[in-house]
């Protein structure tokens, strides 16, 4: 279906004059629209990057921490205090990282990440614990702290605790979801260990992550009372979002597959692997699966990530219909998406971090590209559903541009990157929602249009042949007075002459082969199967193209007719229906090779069927017509001035695949068309006709031995 009968665009028609008319505009235009969607693209980037810098915030050396009660609320993000070291030679250890400069690190916010990489990052986070404000009554002591660790992607994090003052390591910890769980790891969707008892003092806080997924990091501090409050509330909201794009991605790829509709396929396996990878980044499988298997999160996320990129692509080339604007680029996109595909199979290994490097790098690129044939469409239509699309897909794909840009490492990480990615796409689903529902209700109504037309359809086909069996018992009745009267005249006439007696044969003969082909075409059997009801009988080859020959001089036809083939050719055959096939071929080379000579000759082959070639020595046919010829209602482009309606090759294409044969037609180089019938031959019969002419030759030849002897 073509989106050019959506509701609120224009008419098909009126979409199909558009393209037509796109198809011949100048180069120049097209480049100019090209430039346009760059300059546009270009500019959206800057002006976001230019708001990302401005929300930067002043990054302190360390921060200052009043240890929280339990029942009050405590929850600090530590993003503006973490600074950042890449490890290329994993060399550097923990004692390193503690006593290096603070000028040697770079803040994670605002600045561009290392993106998919395998070295070792280092984070370091500086932060000053000052007399706590309560304590618990029954231990005496301040309530101890929860260190959250996001996203629940990364492999392996290794933590350690460095109290400045007393120059030492008080503690160490090791999560990832490539660590084994173990029965006393705190369940939580982010990566999340239990801090010890720290007294007033300077304290850094040292990370090493190693991860095949890009290198983001995220930190903060929590209390008992937050921790439970805010992850609760969180794990019921992602698990019912990512419960919702399950449900809603199984009914659109269902749908889409049971009423045969690309787009509504491709938006519901959009949305489901949208719905695996929101597994991953919300940390579901890191709660719910990894304590079943260690790498399944890996494989969620990154299967879930190369699917998604696979899928969005293929329904953006759907919608705006890219087939129609050049078929292999086309192709090319969906070659493609196969590779973005395929990426899933990288998700535990190590060479996840290359298909992040180098695959998603060049996906911007893509994204790029498909914006601009979107802007491309708008261009060609601007009053049609394109203008919806442009919102719809364009602001999603800026905001996927910059967060993949940011994963990479070529963006800066900032809270705009961090959040235009989720809210686009929530967008982008919620108008994209909107859009496959009413395309839906079109399509229910497009269904109950066509059941009405089908049933009236039916309903006219049905009157047709209670017509045509009445038609048909009306020819009945003439066609046996006809012959009757024949033969009565013949009986009368008695030694009239011999011209009038095969004159009296002929109409008899003729209207019985009238009133057989009434039986065949006429009844109700044929029109209600669409096949012919044969009446098969053993026949001799060449004797039956004999006296079809016959028949043909006898009725004063100007066509020379030659005969020659294998005598020995047995078939088994409704002899009505395929003289009438070959009569069909023989008057069409009559009528548009009048001139020229026809040729017929049989034999058969060890392939078990028989060949009958039918030759005229006309002009021919063009590959146009050879390819179509055989359709109803066709007749080519030299069958002016000639009549006919286009059915003969028809009715006989037809009458041979009912006798499990099959018709060829080829023209000759110098003109000239063969028409080659491939009928099942009567294998006993056959062999049975060569055992008597060989048995009969050999008696003639004995017979001719005894006369020369005597």
């Amino acid at each position: 279906m073509t989106w050019g009968k959506f509701p609120g665009s224009t008419r098909h028609a009126e979409l199909k004059m558009a393209s037509n008319r796109t198809a011949r505009l100048c180069p120049a235009s097209a480049i100019a629209a090209m430039r346009q969607a760059f300059f546009v693209v270009a500019s959206i980037w800057a002006i976001l990057f230019v708001i990302a810098g401005t929300t930067a915030h002043a990054h302190g050396a360390h921060v200052r921490i009043t240890q929280p009660s339990n029942n009050s609320f405590f929850d600090l993000p530590l993003d503006e205090y973490t600074f950042r070291l890449a490890d290329p030679d994993h060399k550097l250890t923990f004692r390193d990282i503690a006593t290096r400069p603070l000028d040697d690190f770079e803040p994670i916010m605002n600045t561009a990440g290392p993106g998919y990489t395998h070295d070792s990052i280092w984070y370091r986070t500086d932060i000053e614990i000052e007399e706590p404000a309560s304590k618990d009554p029954v231990t005496d002591q301040s309530m101890r702290l929860f260190l959250e660790i996001s996203p629940p992607y990364l492999d392996r994090i290794n933590i350690a605790i460095f109290d400045v003052d007393g120059g030492k390591f008080i503690w160490r910890d090791e999560l990832g979801d490539n660590v084994d769980f173990k029965p006393d790891n705190i369940k939580n969707r982010n990566h999340t260990t239990r801090l010890p008892h720290l007294a007033p003092g300077h304290y850094r806080i040292l990370f090493r992550v190693e991860t095949t997924s890009s290198s983001s990091f995220s930190s903060r501090l929590r209390n008992d009372s937050t921790l439970m409050t805010m992850g609760g509330r969180s794990l019921i909201i992602s698990s019912m979002i990512v419960a919702s794009l399950f449900v809603i991605g199984g009914v659109y790829l269902i749908g889409g597959l049971l009423i045969r509709d690309v787009s509504l396929f491709w938006y519901g396996a959009y949305v489901l692997s949208f719905a695996m990878l929101g597994i991953g980044l919300s940390g579901l499988g890191l709660l719910l699966l990894q304590p079943i298997w260690t790498p399944i999160n890996d494989l969620i996320t990154g299967t879930g990530s190369a699917f998604s990129v696979a899928t969005s692509v293929m329904l953006w080339v759907t919608i705006i219909d890219l087939k129609q604007i050049s078929r292999r680029i086309y192709q090319g996109y969906c070659f493609y998406c196969v590779i973005a595909a395929s990426m899933a199979l990288t998700a535990c290994t190590p060479y996840y971090a290359d298909f992040g490097r180098y695959f998603l790098t060049f996906h911007l690129l893509v994204l790029v590209s498909m914006f601009c044939w979107l802007v491309y469409r708008f261009w060609q239509n601007p009053r049609g559903i394109y203008l919806f699309y442009l919102l719809t897909l364009g602001i999603p794909s800026i905001a996927a541009t910059i967060y993949v840009a940011s994963l990479v490492g070529i963006a800066p990480n900032s809270r705009l990157t961090q959040t235009i990615y989720p809210l686009s796409t929530m967008f982008h689903l919620v108008m994209m929602g909107i859009a496959m529902a009413y395309r839906t209700r079109y399509l229910e109504k497009a269904r109950a249009a066509a059941q009405g037309r089908r049933h009236r359809t039916r309903q006219l086909a049905e009157e047709q042949r209670e017509f045509i069996t009445m038609l048909g018992h009306e020819f009945r009745t003439p066609l046996a007075i006809i012959q009757r009267s024949a033969e009565l005249i013949s009986l009368h006439l008695g030694e009239a002459g011999e011209g009038i007696g095969d004159r009296m044969a002929r109409i008899r003969n003729h209207a019985g082969q009238l009133s057989g082909l009434v039986d065949v075409f006429l009844t109700k059997d044929t029109l209600d199967r669409g096949a012919f009801n044969l009446n098969r009988q053993q026949i001799n080859l060449l004797e039956f193209l004999s006296n079809i020959v016959d028949s043909i001089d006898q009725e004063g036809n100007q066509t020379d007719i030659s005969l020659h083939g294998d005598a020995d050719t047995a078939i088994n055959a409704d002899t009505t229906l395929l003289k009438l096939a070959i009569v069909n071929v023989i008057e069409n080379a009559r009528k548009y090779a009048p001139s020229s000579p026809v040729s017929v000759d049989c034999n058969h082959r060890g392939d078990g069927f028989a060949y009958i070639r039918v030759v005229d020595h006309g002009p021919g046919m063009n590959e146009e017509d050879l390819a179509q010829v055989s359709m109803a209602f066709y007749r080519g482009k030299t069958s002016d001035g000639t009549r006919g309606v286009g059915l003969g090759l028809h009715i006989a294409n037809r009458i041979l695949e009912a006798h499990n044969g099959s018709i060829t037609m080829s023209v000759g180089e110098k003109g000239g068309t063969t028409v080659v019938f491939k009928l099942p031959i009567d294998r006993d019969a056959t062999i049975h006709n060569i055992r008597h002419r060989n048995t009969h030759r050999i008696m003639s030849t004995r017979v001719a031995r005894r006369a020369g002897a005597e």
